[in-house]
């Protein structure tokens, strides 16, 4: 009794809580019953992350206790499987209750952070027409593992549908609420702010997928999109909140090419206070072409059009859903008012589970001005440069690993199956450099630039700067330690003058025709330090408790804003949002 009174004792805590959701386990593995893709990333289009890795059913142990009782029930429910697990031959559906609470204190104020999240998950994917051909008794093979359960004979189409809800309070550290006064929301998410200091809101996501063969995937929804291999992403990040999106995706031999088009919002631009927010679109190309195995280059195409100028409503371009990689930046080249962005990213498996990584990013390329070397304003480019490794350091026995495969029925998988060494030491390490000119991003209007509700779709410093990240991740059974470093220098406007760091600012407010360089105007250097020790509760959900202590040190020549808080709590680790700047 007492141990219950405890337990409920700290959700109550944790319903008054902050806490940061990062990529904290995606080294742990995304290799699914559906999916047979394994490490950190795997050729081809590595460079397009699935923002939602974990909506599929990772697999676990199923060597855990499995006696049909209440007592086990609960605990299964609680330590190993989604809450609500329908599996059965050509259709699978889960569900699960999601939380991110928890309770912290900063040094600034002398006020209590929390957080209070509640929400909720669906996931369901259905084979059309699925035949199973059931084998029972299954034997062991010459290698001594189990054989599959089920048997797929002939491939089917495939339809796959997600959703999640969440619903919160919370009040955050002083300098989020200065980031989120000035866009109008918490960062990626977008709030409503009480007069009280507390940020209140809701956040969702949905989305269904039509694969019909192997060659194309069809999908609808509102979410976020990734292109990158790594922690940010210079072409198209998942820094903004969630937008309304339509994706095909086509795969054949070498080549993986995807179409996307979004509708964005300029929370700048309204009729009356009444009137929704003005929109804009965006069109995307994304072309991917593993050279070898190793070796991965990706093209990389954005216009973004506002849906409403001064003479009438233009909305929905249909000439822009012309599927053909490099036609619009022709047209732009010839007087297109529309604002176009081009990009490459590379990538090179170095080891199975190490590569290295970098992109380019052209908003606009005056070559004259580039040879020159002058400063021009319009050299708007940015770019980055990276590496990540996955490494075992021990792995488990194979006496061990042998009596555990003969006691698992293959059935789900998770991270902490035993044929991924569960009783294994896991680093995951990874640094870049990343950097944007300034005015790069930026338009004559922010109806054109490449922003969405205040927030930018790629760097979340914006422009006019240069920063390096690193992290360093120890995985040991269920325990996680993370220790994450960063360090930007960005010059940001003052006097009333635009230096290239607000990409919702019209460019044609430049400060300087000639000699503009990055880290111009309020030169600032801001440091961000955490470190987090988390528990992996559930594999299924992700479902973690956690401690965080985080550091930030932002310093010009107007001001020394140092900031430490520290935080614990428990959550679903199914989303990404960016706190660390």
């Amino acid at each position: 009794m007492k141990q219950s009174g405890t337990f409920l004792l700290f959700l109550f805590l944790a319903g008054l809580a902050l806490g940061q959701d990062f990529r904290q386990y995606e080294s742990f593995t995304t290799k699914t019953r559906w999916s047979s893709s394994t490490g950190i990333d795997s050729l081809n289009h590595s460079s397009q992350r699935d923002l939602y890795p974990f909506t599929q059913p990772i697999e676990f142990d199923r060597s855990y206790p499995f006696k049909k009782n209440w007592a086990n029930l609960l605990y299964n429910k609680v330590f190993h499987e989604n809450l609500v697990l329908i599996d059965k031959p050509g259709y699978l559906i889960t569900a699960d209750p999601l939380f991110d609470v928890g309770l912290g204190r900063e040094t600034v104020r002398n006020t209590p952070l929390w957080l209070n999240t509640r929400g909720v998950q669906v996931y369901g994917r259905i084979e059309l027409g699925r035949k199973v051909k059931s084998i029972k008794n299954v034997k062991k093979g010459e290698n001594g593992k189990s054989g599959e359960r089920d048997s797929v004979v002939g491939g089917q189409p495939v339809v796959e549908f997600y959703t999640s809800y969440y619903e919160s309070q919370g009040r955050f550290p002083h300098y989020m609420d200065s980031v989120a006064s000035i866009s109008g929301g918490i960062p990626g998410q977008g709030s409503i702010y009480r007069p009280s200091g507390i940020w209140d809101h809701s956040y969702s996501t949905a989305w269904t997928r039509y694969t019909p063969n192997r060659i194309f995937s069809f999908e609808l929804g509102t979410g976020k999109n990734f292109f990158g291999n790594g922690y940010r992403s210079m072409l198209l990040s998942d820094n903004a909140r969630n937008y309304p999106y339509f994706r095909i995706d086509t795969r054949f031999w070498r080549i993986h090419y995807t179409n996307l088009w979004s509708e964005f919002q300029d929370v700048n631009y309204r009729m009356d206070p009444k009137s929704p927010y003005q929109k804009k679109y965006g069109a995307f190309h994304y072309l991917s072409y593993s050279i070898t195995n190793r070796l991965e280059l990706s093209f990389f195409e954005a216009i973004i059009w506002q849906g409403r100028d001064s003479l009438h409503t233009r909305g929905f371009e249909f000439n822009y859903l012309n599927p053909i990689i490099f036609l619009r930046p022709v047209e732009w080249t010839l007087g297109s008012p529309d604002n176009a962005l081009l990009g490459l990213n590379l990538n090179y498996k170095i080891l199975e589970n190490s590569s290295i990584y970098g992109q380019l990013l052209i908003d606009e390329f005056p070559i004259a001005h580039l040879k020159a070397r002058d400063g021009y304003w319009a050299n708007k480019y940015g770019g980055q440069i990276g590496a990540k490794g996955f490494f075992k350091i021990r792995e488990a026995s194979s006496v061990k690993r042998e009596a555990e495969d003969s006691t698992s029925l293959s059935l789900h998988a998770s991270p902490l199956t035993p044929h991924d060494s569960p009783h294994g030491k896991k680093v995951f390490l990874q640094s870049e450099l990343n950097f944007a000119r300034p005015y790069t991003y930026s338009h004559w209007t922010s109806k054109q630039n490449y922003g969405h509700f205040n927030q930018p779709l790629a760097h979340p410093l914006g422009a006019n700067f240069i920063e390096w990240v690193s992290f360093a991740r120890l995985h040991w059974d269920r325990f996680l330690v993370e220790g994450r470093y960063s360090w930007a220098k960005f010059g940001a406007n003052y006097d009333g003058l635009n230096y290239g760091q607000d990409i919702f600012l019209s460019y044609d407010n430049y400060v300087n025709d000639l000699g503009n360089y990055i880290g111009q105007g309020l030169s600032t250097t801001l440091t961000y330090k955490t470190i987090t020790c988390s528990y992996l509760l559930n594999p299924a959900s992700l479902l973690n408790i956690f401690v965080t202590l985080s550091d930030r040190h932002q310093v010009n020549k107007n001001q020394d804003m140092h900031n430490l808080w520290l935080s614990f709590g428990i959550r679903n680790s199914l989303r990404n949002f960016y706190y660390d700047y």
